[in-house]
């Protein structure tokens, strides 16, 4: 079914939008073409009988196909989607013998998910009786059992292999593939499983698919109303997941953000973790701290526990880190594999059959491979392919190890295996920092656990993202009064002495908005210190562009031009973007249009309406961790000054001068630059100047009024039209976070 376009492992992709990407609500058809763009890649298909029998084995074999007939006969074909739903759920809500058991179908095409951000809908769904979804026919991604897609026909199929092709009906199939993967998205942002079922209706026919986080598996159509049973049977294999209720219990501080969690539209969920070494214990969880955008991927979330896919296990890492006596790091509790649930997709997966073997065209016609597998090749062979010394008529070959060359065949779904890891200390997401003086101690804090796990356990993190650095608060009962930063999630993280194995995972390692320009730009090359100690300054200009006081107009074109932004090599393969190579490059942080971007002790007042009539001179108070950032950055360039083919061989580093209000210091002479760019060669140089800056008394740093309420606008959308994005200013209050559930759900259900 999908091709192999990616060629390069790994494959060159920009993140979704997501919690760290400057499109805070992107829209639905932004999510929809960034999941076409990563899911098309990601698909296998199975015959009917194969695909029942590989994920909804029989427990319906008493029941006879005939008292199925005629199921379907009152949906409509061919007057619309509209018209099909209310017939469709009717028919398997009221069926006999009963298909749903404790379940029922509602029609949700009409209303929202209230805690929906994206505001996206399903057509409709399966759900448990007392589901909301039921009475108000809205729809819920947090109880949803099965999500349903209607299409009136065949032209919106989003697994036919037309969606690759030049068919007239290309685009429709992609557009029809990407709202469904936002609808799969969804159901695992809001629920804790490893796979889930959908079914989309094409007019008569059908198609049933299973999404895992190594991609979807589907099934070949179906004329359901000529062959209802097969539908049929799958609801009723589907149906008997059960629900548990749980109990809840208060703590102090940390109790403090747990019930948060459990407060709202949000379900309750009991989960198991199992440890070889300390056995099994039960957490309630709610809602989760932060959730990983798409659906092929690692899914990780963070979430607030109370008692009750990898690559090496985190848990262990982080023992063996603990052990070695890492510091600023998480202490690991429990940790443990989720019995069962380990990602199927990739096992379907197949290479292509030699194309001249006359049975290559019976083989799986889904499988991802590359068009030729295994190719001849004579020796001594010259410019014409053939050796000086041989028969024209005979080519003389090598040995037979040596005469063929292997084409590399790589299955682009990844193995995920359900895994669990619980830590003791619960910390404050980094972007809830209090002021400027203490993102610079909890960096500082962050890059001192880089240091200690690369020194004493010869770790590189490779991950290095806003998102992996918590805040623990001072604490008066522990005796704890200072902030403390704390560098988590190392399941990414390699060995020194692993460097040159090969990489563990056929995509691109880390978090796009905080990765260097180097690793961007040549994601085959070895992660150095360099590259790690760059995500941390990218991290700082990350929380100070958007909580700070600064002079730049526009935070929405900033934040995506210089984190999100990428430039397109091939189909859906980016390399940096212009923006961020341009200020790491000549090493000064400006706007879009080259002013100099500066940052504040309090916010700018406004600008006098009428200016002619002012006369009082208007003066600003520089912010310290101003001065941070551009002495940083004047290392790295010195860096990338000393590197320049090294950063991207197909990219002329060569740019215009900026204007000459714009340049701070002459450009720096070689000797300078060396010096330096060595400044980076170990984390000591950068984790004292933060160390030392923070140190600094007597009225240097501003209190906590320096902190402002979130500048980027929440529905800053590069993508929609100029004319809708004219006025980006910061929104009157902050942005509101959506309500979580106190509906109560097993986490067995959702297995």
């Amino acid at each position: 079914m999908a091709n192999n376009s990616f060629n390069a492992t790994p494959p060159r992709l920009r993140p979704l939008s997501g919690i760290f990407s400057a499109t805070q609500r992107p829209g639905v058809a932004t999510l929809r073409r960034e999941l076409r763009e990563t899911m098309i890649h990601k698909l296998l298909g199975l015959p009917y009988d194969e695909w029942m029998a590989a994920f909804l084995p029989a427990n319906d074999t008493t029941v006879d196909d005939a008292s199925f007939d005629g199921l379907f006969d009152k949906v409509p074909i061919g007057s619309g989607e509209t018209e099909m739903y209310k017939p469709f759920v009717d028919a398997l809500n009221g069926a006999e013998p009963a298909i749903l058991d404790r379940f029922v179908l509602a029609k949700t095409f009409d209303k929202t998910d209230k805690s929906d951000k994206d505001k996206k809908k399903a057509d409709g769904g399966m759900y448990p009786r007392d589901s909301p979804a039921v009475a108000q026919e809205r729809t819920d991604w947090a109880s949803v059992e099965v999500f349903i897609e209607c299409k009136s026909n065949l032209t919106c199929d989003p697994y036919d292999e037309d969606t690759l092709s030049g068919h007239p009906y290309a685009n429709t199939k992609r557009d029809a593939l990407g709202q469904i993967a936002t609808y799969a998205s969804s159901v695992f942002e809001f629920q804790h499983r490893t796979h889930h079922f959908s079914v989309v209706l094409l007019g008569s026919w059908a198609r049933l698919a299973r999404w895992d986080r190594s991609g979807v598996i589907f099934s070949s159509k179906f004329d359901y109303k000529q062959e209802p049973a097969k539908l049929a049977r799958f609801f009723w294999r589907v149906a008997p997941w059960k629900a548990k209720e749980k109990t809840l219990a208060d703590d102090d501080y940390v109790a403090k953000r747990f019930v948060k969690s459990l407060s709202g539209d949000r379900p309750w969920w009991r989960l198991t973790v199992s440890d070889k070494t300390h056995g099994s214990r039960d957490f309630l969880v709610g809602r989760p701290t932060f959730a990983a955008a798409g659906v092929a991927s690692r899914l990780s979330q963070g979430l607030l526990a109370h008692g009750a896919h990898r690559s090496k296990l985190e848990g262990n890492i982080l023992s063996d880190l603990n052990e070695k006596g890492v510091a600023n790091i998480p202490t690991a509790l429990y940790h443990g594999d989720v019995e069962g649930q380990l990602t199927v997709s990739q096992t379907y997966w197949k290479p292509k059959p030699d194309p001249h073997t006359p049975s290559a065209k019976e083989e799986n016609p889904f499988a991802e491979v590359d068009d030729v597998a295994v190719e001849a090749v004579p020796t001594g062979s010259d410019s014409a392919g053939q050796s000086e010394d041989a028969d024209p008529g005979e080519p003389e070959y090598v040995d037979a190890k040596q005469k063929q060359k292997q084409t590399k065949i790589h299955c682009r779904m990844k193995t995920h295996q359900h895994y669990r890891l619980v830590v003791k200390e619960v910390g404050i997401p980094l972007q809830e920092f209090p002021s400027g003086r203490v993102l610079v101690r909890v960096i500082a804090d962050a890059i001192t656990a880089h240091e200690d796990a690369y020194n004493k356990a010869e770790v590189m993190h490779r991950d290095v993202s806003i998102g992996n650095i918590l805040i623990i608060p001072p604490n008066a009962k522990q005796g704890k009064k200072e902030y403390q930063g704390l560098l988590t999630d190392w399941e990414l993280s390699k060995r020194r002495s692993d460097e040159n194995a090969e990489p563990r995972h056929p995509d691109r390692t880390g978090t796009w908005q905080f990765m260097s320009v180097h690793t961007l730009s040549k994601p085959e090359a070895q992660v150095q210190i360099a590259d790690e100690l760059e995500s941390f300054l990218h991290i700082m200009i990350y929380c100070a562009i958007r909580y700070l006081p600064h002079t730049c107009d526009d935070v929405g074109e900033f934040m995506y031009s210089f984190f999100d932004d990428g430039r397109l090599v091939e189909e859906a393969e980016y390399t940096c973007g212009y923006f961020k190579r341009s200020v790491m490059k000549e090493g000064q942080l400006h706007d879009l249009a080259g002013k100099r971007i500066l940052f504040l002790r309090t916010p700018r007042p406004p600008k006098p309406k009428d200016r002619s009539t002012t006369t009082k001179k208007m003066t600003l108070q520089p912010h310290p961790i101003g001065g941070l950032i551009m002495t940083l950055l004047q290392w790295f360039s010195a860096r990338y000054r000393l590197l320049p083919l090294e950063v991207d061989d197909d990219v002329d580093w060569e740019v215009d001068p900026l204007p000459a209000n714009f340049a701070v210091t002459s450009f720096l002479d070689q000797g300078r630059t060396e010096q330096l760019a060595k400044l980076l060669m170990s984390h000591r140089e950068m984790r004292a100047l933060l160390n030392d800056t923070y140190d600094m008394e007597g009225g240097f740093w501003p209190g906590p009024e320096d902190r402002q309420r979130d500048q980027l606008d929440p529905n800053f959308n590069p993508h929609r039209p100029q004319k809708t994005r004219e006025k980006r200013t910061a929104p009157d209050g902050q942005p509101q976070e959506q309500p979580s559930s106190k509906r109560i759900r097993s986490a067995s259900s959702q297995t």
